[in-house]
């Protein structure tokens, strides 16, 4: 007798116990195994992205022109360009092949318009500019010069640039070309609206080039010139400028708000509006600014 109570009570703690491990192993462990195998099946069946076939040439063609061979880099990358049109990485070799472009600006190896000059006694950077038909700006940017003052017999690079500048509002971009040819490609954070049906190019030139510190103008080689605001005028009423990016605002945030023992944050400054005109980076607008002069032709699209 004993021994079937025994073995009663054997049997319905198997019944209860088991009953229980089996729906704890429906309920918590079997979904957790399934996720899994979906997981691992999803991943599986997750196609491996193609390299780009361009992308090892186009790494060697960056390190080429980071080490010095800029030549190179530049001849290398208009041959990838032409070759890989439809590629993802094109923006990246447009990039690289326009500081290139603009290096060889300045290197009378890379650009035969450059000329060395030799400095000579009562030169000054506004009398060679005028004898060389540059400008004194261009000649400081193109000789990394810190400042205006000469030596005698100091060896100067001069560029001779015939540049041309091209605004296209639906791609919000500039891109500048020297002699027909294309050098460097920018991007506009704003630009006028692009008209709804195509028109023809609009032909119109650079009026005038200001630079202002606070709200008197300088001049190049004033001691503010260096921290002066820019802009290029466009004859038609119309201008290119730089503004620092991201746009934020300056005014202070405002106080937080105690609640209790919860504090609400400050709410994130709004970004200032963009001003009217075709906006460049701030450092765009001043690597563009000495490059262009006035009448220097502008095609808008």
């Amino acid at each position: 007798m004993r021994t079937f109570k025994t073995l009663t009570l054997f049997l319905l703690g198997l019944l209860i116990f088991g009953s229980a491990s089996y729906f704890g192993y429906q309920l918590f462990i079997k979904p957790g195994r399934l996720e899994k195998k979906e997981e691992a099946a999803a991943v599986a069946a997750t196609p491996t992205p193609t390299p780009d076939p361009g992308a090892h040439e186009l790494q060697r063609l960056k390190s080429l022109r980071a080490g010095g061979d800029i030549i190179g880099a530049r001849d290398g990358l208009k041959t990838w360009i032409d070759s890989h049109p439809q590629s993802p990485l094109l923006k990246e070799a447009r990039q690289e092949l326009g500081s290139a472009n603009l290096s060889l600006l300045f290197q009378p190896s890379g650009n035969p318009e450059v000329i060395t000059y030799t400095v000579v006694k009562g030169d000054s950077l506004a009398k060679i500019a005028s004898k060389q038909k540059s400008n004194a700006e261009l000649i400081q940017k193109a000789n990394s010069l810190t400042g205006i003052g000469l030596q005698i017999g100091q060896q100067l690079v001069i560029p001779s640039l015939k540049t041309l500048l091209e605004l296209d509002r639906k791609a919000k971009s500039l891109t500048l070309l020297d002699n027909g040819t294309f050098v460097k490609e920018y991007s506009l954070l704003s630009s006028p609206a692009a008209p709804s049906k195509t028109v023809p190019a609009v032909n119109t030139k650079i009026l005038d080039k200001i630079a202002t510190a606070g709200s008197k103008r300088v001049a190049f080689g004033d001691k503010a010139y260096p921290q002066s605001e820019r802009i290029i005028l466009l004859a038609g009423n119309s201008s290119i400028v730089g503004v620092e990016t991201p746009m934020a605002s300056t005014e202070p945030p405002s106080p937080t708000v105690q609640t209790g023992t919860n504090a609400a944050p400050s709410p994130t400054p709004s970004p200032l509006p963009l001003p009217g005109g075709y906006v460049l980076s701030k450092s765009d607008l001043l690597e563009i600014f000495p490059l262009v002069s006035r009448n220097t032709p502008i095609i808008i699209h």
